[in-house]
């Protein structure tokens, strides 16, 4: 009996795990690993966008409509290596097969697929969080084998809190490399599985707010769009050996 009973919390146990990976709504990239299943992560959410751009909004209603225009749209797309052509220090780059610039060419190889976040709210959405801060908006990219090879992450801050907050964790918990490239506002660094490549820029953000008569107000507001790069070593060794002009080509050069 108690086995039975043993078995039977095992194979609930399994179907939890299951199902919390299929329905996994983000991801904390400081356990993140290579091994992450970048497929299964973004599959209901592709597959939501499709269901969604594919609805006719005169069978659903307008409110119903709207409900689905305020989630998140992702889309998947092929990646490969392109002969450049002359235009890039290299003989090959890595695109996005419906990249412009490639759009009427032929791959030589395909690498993998990559997964990009095309729309989202900046208030409500998460799709990762990084030592607490979270980010509404993240791309992953995995090879033909399925493993993680780089993600970048990206989000408009109202204070510089949320960088410094980034920065400190990676000053602690990786060693800063220098790399060639002249952007003060830039950190570069790595740890025993990535590279890490953290950036912050300054701008400004219109803020409208609607007083008790309606009346609609406007005013500019300083903010800092934060973008966060993590490329899987291996993946950028690979593309350094092969030299392949591609995401992450700065650390081919780090001093």
């Amino acid at each position: 009996m108690k086995n039975t009973i043993k078995i039977y919390f095992l194979f609930a146990s399994v179907i939890v795990a299951s199902c919390h990976s299929q329905d996994q709504k983000f991801v904390d990239l400081t356990k993140i690993s290579n091994d992450f299943d970048v497929s299964e992560f973004y599959k209901n959410k592709v597959k939501q966008t499709n269901e969604t751009i594919a609805t006719d909004p005169k069978s659903v209603g307008k409110e119903k409509a709207l409900e689905l225009l305020n989630n998140a749209f992702f889309v998947k797309d092929t990646l490969g290596y392109f002969k450049t052509d002359g235009r890039l220090p290299t003989d090959l780059s890595l695109e996005p097969t419906n990249d412009w610039m490639v759009r009427n060419k032929e791959p030589t190889e395909i690498f993998g697929y990559g997964y990009k976040t095309v729309a989202h709210d900046p208030e409500k959405d998460t799709l990762a969080i990084f030592n607490t801060i979270s980010f509404p908006k993240m791309d992953m990219v995995e090879d033909r084998k399925g493993n993680l090879t780089y993600l970048e992450v990206g989000k408009t801050s109202k204070t510089i809190h949320d960088f410094n907050k980034i920065k400190e964790y990676l000053s602690k918990n990786a060693k800063k490399i220098t790399v060639d490239d002249n952007d003060s506002n830039a950190f570069y660094c790595e740890d025993q599985s990535f590279y890490y490549f953290l950036s912050k820029r300054e701008g400004e953000e219109e803020e409208v707010s609607y007083d008790s008569q309606g009346s609609r107000k406007a005013k500019s507001i300083n903010v800092i769009e934060i973008n966060l790069a993590m490329f899987e070593k291996s993946y950028i060794k690979k593309m350094e050996s092969l030299q392949i002009y591609s995401p992450g080509n700065q650390f081919w050069k780090k001093q």
